[in-house]
C-alpha cells in the first residue's frame, strides 16, 4: 500500500517529465538548421598546433560564404604565439657549446573551402576543407650564448622577416544551436615550404554566427 501511495505522488513529476521532453523535441523539430545558399558565416576559433616543435595554443578568426549548399568558400587567420625555447649545439671539439634562446610566433592567412555534406534533419554537418596560403614570421632578434670550459658570453643575432606558402586539409564538424548560432570542432593539417618544411597541424574548436 505504501509503495502504490508513493508511486501515486510521483506521477505529476513524471508526467511533467515526459511533457516537457515531448515539447523539446517538438520545438527541435519546428527549429531544424537549414543548409542554405547566400548566407554569410562569421567565426573565431581556439585550439593547439602541434608537430611545429612543441603544442603551443592558437587563435583565429574567419568568414565564410555559402556559394552552394555544398561549397563554402572561406578566408581565414591563425595566430601561433611563440613560446621560448631552448637549444643546444656542440660546436667542435674542447667542449664548447651554442645555446639558442627562441621564440618563433607564426601568423597565418589563407583561403579555401569547405566541403559540406548536408544532412537532413541534422544539426550536425560534417565538412572537409582545403586551402592555400602563406605563413609569416616577424623579424626579430634572437640571443645565442657560447659557452665553454673558460666561461660564456651572448650574441644577438637578427633574424629577418619572411613569409612561406603553405597548403591545407583537413575536415570537421558543425553543431547548429540554430539558423544563427553554432560551433565549430575542426582539424586541420599543414603542408608549408621554406622554413618549415614539415608538416604540422592544428585542433580548434569555435562559435559563429550566420548573417542571412
Amino acid at each position: 500500500m505504501t509503495t502504490n501511495l508513493v508511486s501515486f505522488r510521483m506521477m505529476p513529476a513524471v508526467v511533467t517529465l515526459v511533457l516537457a521532453v515531448c515539447l523539446a523535441q517538438a520545438a527541435l523539430a519546428q527549429d531544424m538548421p537549414i543548409v542554405r545558399t547566400g548566407n554569410t558565416e562569421v567565426g573565431g576559433f581556439v585550439g593547439a598546433s602541434f608537430g611545429i616543435d612543441k603544442a603551443r595554443v592558437m587563435g583565429g578568426g574567419n568568414i565564410a560564404y555559402a556559394a552552394t549548399r555544398v561549397v563554402m568558400p572561406y578566408m581565414e587567420f591563425s595566430y601561433f604565439p611563440g613560446i621560448g625555447r631552448k637549444q643546444s649545439v656542440p660546436l667542435g671539439t674542447g667542449g664548447r657549446t651554442a645555446q639558442f634562446n627562441f621564440q618563433v610566433p607564426l601568423y597565418d592567412f589563407h583561403g579555401g573551402v569547405h566541403l559540406r555534406v548536408p544532412v537532413k534533419d541534422s544539426r550536425v554537418i560534417p565538412y572537409g576543407v582545403i586551402g592555400a596560403g602563406m605563413i609569416h614570421t616577424l623579424k626579430r632578434t634572437e640571443q645565442v650564448n657560447i659557452s665553454d670550459s673558460l666561461g660564456s658570453f651572448n650574441i644577438p643575432v637578427d633574424v629577418p622577416a619572411r613569409s612561406d606558402f603553405a597548403l591545407n586539409f583537413g575536415g570537421g564538424l558543425r553543431f547548429y544551436v540554430n539558423e544563427r548560432h553554432g560551433f565549430r570542432v575542426e582539424v586541420k593539417a599543414y603542408r608549408p615550404t621554406g622554413t618549415f618544411t614539415d608538416i604540422f597541424g592544428k585542433v580548434e574548436f569555435g562559435y559563429f554566427f550566420q548573417i542571412k
